[in-house]
Formats: C-alpha cells, structure tokens, sequence
C-alpha cells in the first residue's frame, strides 16, 4: 500500500514541530507532497530540506488576496449572514493551500493520504496501515469535525479537499439530506442548526456537509495532534 502526506498553510511555529511531523513520515513510510505561503527562502529552504518533499509550492499571498477578498464579498452578498466571526477569506485560503498541496499529488499511486498543517505537534508516534473512512482528530472539532490533520482513504480525499466547491458550498442552502443527517444521525441541537443557517459560515460545518454530501463516511478519534501556537 502507498501512502503520502499533504502539508498546507502558513510556516508559523514548524521549527518547533518539523521533528515530530517527519518522525511520522518516516514510520509511515509516506511520500511528502506541500504548498507553503511563504516569501521567505529560509522557510521555504526549511521545508525542503527538513521534509524532503517530492512535490512542493511555495506562493505569495498578497498575488491572491483579492482573490480571496473577492470570494467573501460574493459570499456575502448571495448569502447574508450578518456580521460574524467567520473569516471567510482567510478559510478560502486555507483551503486553497490544501487543493493546491493536493494537486502535486499522483493520485494514482497512492491508496492513503494525510493531510497536516506545519504547525501540528504530535505527543505519540502513530502507525496505521489501511484506512476504511475519513479519520480525523478530536482536537479542534467543536463538535463537528475537525480540519488540521486527517487521514483518508485516496477515493474519499476529493471531499475533504474541497476549494473547487468552497464558494458553492457557501453560497447555497443545506441541502434537506445534509438537514436530515444532522438531525437524525449527529443529532446536533436544534438551537445550533439554526445559528449555522442563519448567522454562520463555519468552516467546520463546512467539511461536514461536504464529506457528508459525497457519501463519504467519517470518523473521529483522539488522536494525538494538536496545534503547536
């Protein structure tokens, strides 16, 4: 079986977690494909060097910002929710970087894939072999799902790597199925189902709805990651 490991986002605190996320690599055998939004050559080389990446792309973000400022602006605009939290920009890059770590990807070589931020500190070495359904970490869920490391099968990685559909997902009612299943089958609150529709755009319910939408089965464990701030 053939594994690799997807590395998005910013550098952050990566000097203080590379060790622990190539120890990981190493035991797992994975081939290491990344994106990186960086302009600095020491970081970049820091990447390279580190985790010896077999695909790797490093961008600048303010070439993209309108970019992404753009899709917020639509975002709102189709689909009003008032002032809020959600950072819609921000989480279009994010997933931007991941799509884009994900596209140097040969998805026909690999049966496995893991995705990981730079800033991701891992308290116990984990091994796993074959891999049935989305498997993501309790950390950072918020009773959803949580985004910052996840393990999947190859088949199902098109719904977590999802910037082609972010605007669209955002953009658009629940569909009746996803209602359904929150209701039925995650048996999330009433009162919170009520303030996603009508004053959120939660990254996390996001994922949820999407992974959920393609018929893709996931699962959360405690595994051991956190983020390193």
């Amino acid at each position: 079986m053939r594994k690799c490991i997807v590395l998005s986002g910013q550098y952050r605190t990566f000097d203080q977690t590379w060790k622990k996320i190539k120890e990981l690599i190493d035991k797992n055998n994975l081939d290491v494909y990344c994106h990186l939004w960086s302009t600095d050559q020491q970081e970049i080389k820091n990447v390279i060097d580190r985790l010896k990446p077999m695909g790797f792309l490093a961008e600048d973000y303010s070439k993209y910002s309108d970019i992404f400022d753009n899709i917020e602006q639509r975002i709102r605009s189709i689909n009003p929710k008032g002032v809020n939290q959600d950072k819609l920009a921000g989480n279009a890059s994010m997933n931007y970087g991941r799509k884009a770590a994900f596209n140097l990807v040969p998805k026909e070589k690999y049966d496995t894939v893991v995705y990981c931020r730079y800033d991701i500190n891992i308290t116990q070495l984990m091994h796993f072999e074959r891999i049935e359904q989305i498997t993501t970490p309790l950390a950072e869920s918020y009773n959803l799902i949580s985004d910052i490391f996840a393990i999947m099968p190859m088949e199902m990685a098109e719904s977590y790597f999802l910037y082609d559909d972010y605007e669209r997902l955002h953009s658009t009612p629940w569909e009746p199925e996803f209602l359904e299943w929150l209701r039925n089958v995650k048996k999330y609150p009433e009162h919170d189902i009520q303030t996603h529709i009508h004053t959120r755009y939660c990254p996390h319910l996001l994922l949820m709805r999407n992974i959920v939408m393609h018929g893709h089965k996931f699962v959360i464990y405690n595994l051991p990651v956190y983020i390193q701030r």
